[in-house]
Parts: C-alpha cells; sequence; structure tokens
C-alpha cells in the first residue's frame, strides 16, 4: 500500500469518526449526565421545593422576604454550542429556589448582571431567563435538546415583555409598513403587535429549534433588577390545566434552566444553558401528608 492511499484511509476514519461524534451530540447524547458525575464524586445538584403556607400577589413584587428564608442551589451553566448561532457569553452560576403552597408553585432564579435590559431594537436585546420540565418520561438524560421525544414545557420570562405587561410600558418600534403612505401625513397601515397576558411566555418544545408559543398560556412572572442581579420569579398553579401540555409535578420531577443576557447579544439559541436535568422533589404540607 503506498503513502498516498495510507493518507487518504486515514482521512476516511478520521472523518467518520468526527461525523459520528457529531450526530452523537446532535442527538443530545451528554457530555457528562448527573450519572457520570456522581460517579466521579463530584457534587450533583438537587432543589427541594418546600412547603411555605404563604402566596406571592406578584402585582405587589416578588416578596423577597420568603425568597430570602429559602435555601439557595447554584446551578452551573454552559454555553449552548448545539445549533448556530452559538452562545458568545457566559452566565454562570444561576441561582436557584422553590417553594409551593399546594395551591401553587413558585420557582426563582438569580444571576449577576450588570445591565438591566429591557429593550428590544435595532442590535438591542432583552435580558431573559426560563425554566423547562420535560413531558412524559421518555426524554434524554441531558436536557440539551430540549425535550426530544416526548418534548418539553419551557417558561420563558423575558424582560422587555415584563416592562410591558408590569410597568405598562409597550416597546415603540420604528419598523412601518407603508412609510407615510401616499398624501398621508401620517402611518395609516401599522406593524401588528401581540399585547403580552404575562410576562412569561407559556411554550412548548420537541427538539431543539420547535420552540412554539402555547394557545393556553397558564404561568405568572415577575422580574426585578436590583444592583447588578436580576431576580425572577415563576408562578403556576400546581396541578396543570392540560396535563398532555403541561409540566406536571410529583416526585423527583426534572428541570433545566437557560439564560440570556441582553447586552452581550444573547437572543434565540445564543444564550447559557445548564446541561444536565436537575432533580426537584416537592415536599408535601401537613394537610396532605
Amino acid at each position: 500500500m503506498n503513502r498516498k492511499n495510507v493518507i487518504l484511509i486515514a482521512i476516511i476514519v478520521l472523518s467518520s469518526a468526527a461525523l459520528i461524534y457529531g450526530l452523537e451530540i446532535s442527538r443530545g447524547v451528554p457530555a457528562a449526565t448527573q450519572e457520570h458525575r456522581m460517579s466521579m464524586g463530584l457534587e450533583v445538584p438537587f432543589i427541594e421545593v418546600p412547603f411555605i403556607d404563604r402566596d406571592i400577589d406578584l402585582t405587589k413584587g416578588i416578596s423577597p422576604d420568603i425568597w430570602d428564608s429559602i435555601a439557595p442551589v447554584e446551578i452551573e451553566m454552559e454555553y449552548q454550542v448545539m445549533v448556530l448561532p452559538w452562545g458568545k457569553s457566559l452566565v454562570s452560576p444561576v441561582t436557584v429556589k422553590a417553594f409551593h403552597n399546594e395551591r401553587d408553585i413558585y420557582f426563582y432564579m438569580g444571576w449577576k448582571d450588570d445591565t438591566e435590559d429591557r429593550t428590544t431594537g435595532t442590535n438591542k436585546f432583552p435580558d431573559a431567563s426560563a425554566i423547562m420540565f420535560p413531558l412524559g418520561d421518555n426524554f434524554q438524560p441531558s436536557a440539551i435538546m430540549m425535550g426530544f421525544m416526548e418534548g418539553a414545557n419551557v417558561w420563558q420570562w423575558k424582560a422587555s415583555q415584563d416592562k410591558e405587561y408590569w410597568l405598562n410600558e409597550p416597546q415603540i418600534s420604528d419598523a412601518y409598513s407603508d412609510f407615510y403612505y401616499p398624501f398621508e401625513e401620517d402611518e395609516i397601515l401599522t406593524i401588528s403587535r401581540t399585547v403580552p397576558a404575562s410576562a412569561v411566555n407559556d411554550l412548548l418544545a420537541i427538539r431543539v429549534g420547535t420552540v412554539t408559543r402555547k394557545e393556553s398560556q397558564n404561568v405568572q412572572g415577575r422580574g426585578l433588577w436590583d444592583n447588578g442581579t436580576w431576580h425572577v420569579v415563576f408562578k403556576r398553579s400546581i396541578e396543570p390545566a392540560d396535563p398532555e401540555l403541561d409540566a406536571s409535578f410529583s416526585t423527583n420531577d426534572k428541570v433545566a434552566f437557560a439564560v440570556w443576557d441582553g447586552a452581550k447579544g444573547d437572543r434565540g439559541s445564543r444564550k447559557s444553558i445548564s446541561h444536565d436535568w436537575t432533580t426537584f422533589e416537592i415536599i408535601p404540607g401537613e394537610a396532605t401528608r
């Protein structure tokens, strides 16, 4: 066998290996699952959701006094590198807390961010965060495929939407449809805009790139930026309105997280994500024990 043939075979072998690896990654094969971390003696985050007989009225704020009494869990994040555009900035770690009152379940996400980005516009992107729950039991061991197999329910909070919904400050766009139709002094055909019913979008996904808005929006939320830190609270009835489309909660449930830094150009798939599903457990109240 001559030298050229040896080189050609080596190139084919290396290319095949790279292709197989790429296909495995595209299908969501995890680089380090929770089981792998446990086998290496690494700490695996676990979220306890205690019963607290309190309710948060989001019209009045996020009730910091309640969250101060709950032990935080630090979730390490990583760049999203499954699909283009990849993340450019990394937000890590994210602080997570949760509780329930047997009627509603609440999740808190907190992270460092030097700027409060609540505006959408030309080269301006809002800060955002999301929580994702798998639907059903047939899901990948890694969260990076966004519910591949049976799907996932995603709750996405956006700072721009929060500003419009809670502060009643709608986004002002310079987009136009007819640029002052002839003989008119003002715009007569405006760009359509959806008025948000919440600061949180209640979404569905069955894999990367398939996120769609649910017809029924069942999640509320509110964010507070204070001294370089975002504090975001999500709220939903603990019972799903539609078990096929809404996250259902029992024991040893799974959850994943994502954060967008608008000032760094994060939007769409450009974000920081938690690689693995994190297990959480709802602790029943006295009435249900």
